[in-house]
């Protein structure tokens, strides 16, 4: 009876050993990833820009008065993606370090989407990620 626990408990361990992990989602330790994005990382960028333009930065928006930033990390300039990565960084008003930043990694054919909340308020950043991960199916509108 042990030997079939030991085998059926040895058994289960073995896919875990065979899997295969993938570099662009283990240099991420310490990120908050959000959603994979159908589509390669410039085009989800893109689209994640207008969206932004519409939804966070219109008169009365969430974001209305904050700045943003699109740009890219080159390779070997970011420590934890030596692949680089296309990126947005978010701005209160007037000068000072990011608050926010959203990254766009290329995760195959498509992106994974992560974001770092470097000192936005917990109210604010709750909802900046909510629409990210809305946002990342690709709706049309603000809300999808």
């Amino acid at each position: 009876m042990w030997l079939r626990i030991t085998l059926l408990a040895a058994l289960a361990f073995i896919p875990q050993g065979c899997a295969r992990k993938d570099p662009a989602v283990d240099s991420l330790i310490g990120s908050e990833p959000q959603r994979l994005s159908f589509g390669p990382p410039p085009q989800v960028l893109q689209t994640f820009v207008e969206k932004m333009k519409l939804c966070w930065f219109g008169t009365g928006e969430t974001l209305a008065g904050y700045r943003y930033e699109a740009g890219e990390r080159y390779p070997g300039e970011d420590a934890q993606s030596p692949e680089g990565y296309p990126n947005v960084k978010l701005f209160e008003p007037g000068d000072g370090p990011p608050l926010f930043e959203i990254q766009f990694h290329k995760y195959n054919d498509n992106t994974l989407i992560v974001t770092r909340n470097y000192a936005m308020s917990t109210e604010l950043s709750t909802k900046v990620k909510r629409d990210i991960q809305l946002w990342a199916l690709q709706g049309r509108d603000c809300t999808s």
